[in-house]
């Protein structure tokens, strides 16, 4: 098993290349091979490359690790490079793992910058870590996820993440994901004209929804708090959800008071494809939603698709009308009919 990095410098992932470079005895000991790309899009074609290496004759490795590393502004540069190797797929003993650097505070660059919807649009599932410890572990889980359903797997690593520090524990044993029968079957493939072309577009669209049943055993979306008198549910993803804590510890309620307080969390590690299932449990017998999320509604676009799409489950007690609620824009109140 090899692993092969390539992407482009820049906030807020401007140090994790200038590490690799630092670090060329231990990559070498380890088989990973680190090659700066020119730009984003020919970083992305050489990690496309990586994940047909184990398929040629005389191949020395049963499988690369492929890795893509950027910041927003070359998420947006290398789209049609990253939509051809996510269509292309992953290889079931590779895996592609693409690191985004988003910085939704614009800091100090004037334009803002809200990946989310592009990773979607690339048919890209992605996880949202939280701290370092989140890195570690999600980014395991999304290198076993690209295995398990043949795409491209995102982990979008915001500033205050890339920036900051926080303690991990390395010792600590990671429970492998659960992988649905069936899954890692995916073979890539550089044929991308028909008819090869329609089972590589039909596979993207069946392993895209598939790819929700690759799940950790811990959940990666977690209830937080859950109590029998709760009315309030808030929601949030990944280093948000840290936010969220702070502030209600402002207020007076600790993670451990949750329990006894009328509020319940919802900790998104995955926000698209959202599980849908364990939103249904979140909303049961609340009033009221609070999505807090950055700059505009994805998270509570996706939540209201669950919850108001004709299905029974939704939070809709006699005595309110249930709402659901965002704090990514002024006027966010929304009530379904």
């Amino acid at each position: 098993m090899g692993t092969f990095v390539s992407g482009y410098e820049g906030s807020p992932l401007a140090g994790y290349d200038q590490e690799l470079g630092r670090l060329k005895q231990l990559l070498d000991a380890n088989d990973v091979t680190f090659v700066p790309g020119l730009n984003e899009e020919a970083a992305a074609t050489s990690v496309q490359g990586s994940q047909l290496a184990c398929t040629l004759p005389g191949a020395a490795r049963d499988g690369v690790i492929g890795i893509w590393y950027g910041k927003a502004p070359g998420l947006d540069r290398a789209t049609d490079a990253l939509r051809h190797g996510n269509l292309m797929g992953s290889h079931p003993k590779g895996g592609a793992l693409v690191l985004v650097g988003d910085d939704p505070a614009a800091s100090p660059r004037p334009c803002r910058a809200r990946r989310t919807t592009a990773l979607a649009d690339l048919s890209i599932p992605y996880l949202y870590p939280a701290d370092s410890q989140d890195v570690l572990d999600l980014g395991r889980h999304a290198i076993e996820l690209s295995r398990a359903s043949g795409l491209w797997t995102g982990l979008k690593i915001v500033t205050a993440v890339a920036d900051g520090s926080s303690t991990v524990n390395l010792a600590a044993d990671w429970p492998a994901p659960r992988i649905p029968p069936g899954a890692g079957t995916h073979v890539p493939t550089a044929r991308l004209l028909h008819p090869t072309l329609g089972q590589l577009e039909r596979d993207l669209v069946t392993t895209g929804s598939a790819s929700r049943g690759v799940r950790a055993p811990q959940r990666l979306n977690r209830v937080v708090g859950r109590g029998p008198g709760d009315v309030l549910g808030v929601v949030a993803a990944g280093h948000t959800f840290l936010d969220v804590l702070a502030a209600l510890r402002r207020l007076g309620i600790d993670e451990a008071d949750l329990a006894a307080s009328p509020v319940r969390l919802l900790r998104v590690g995955m926000p698209w494809p959202l599980e849908e299932t364990v939103v249904r449990e979140f909303a049961d017998g609340l009033e009221e939603i609070l999505v807090v999320e950055e700059k505009r509604s994805f998270l509570e676009a996706a939540i209201r698709d669950v919850l108001y799409g004709g299905r029974p489950s939704r939070p809709s007690p006699a005595s309110a009308t249930p709402t659901v609620l965002s704090s990514s824009r002024p006027t966010a109140s929304w009530t379904p009919t």
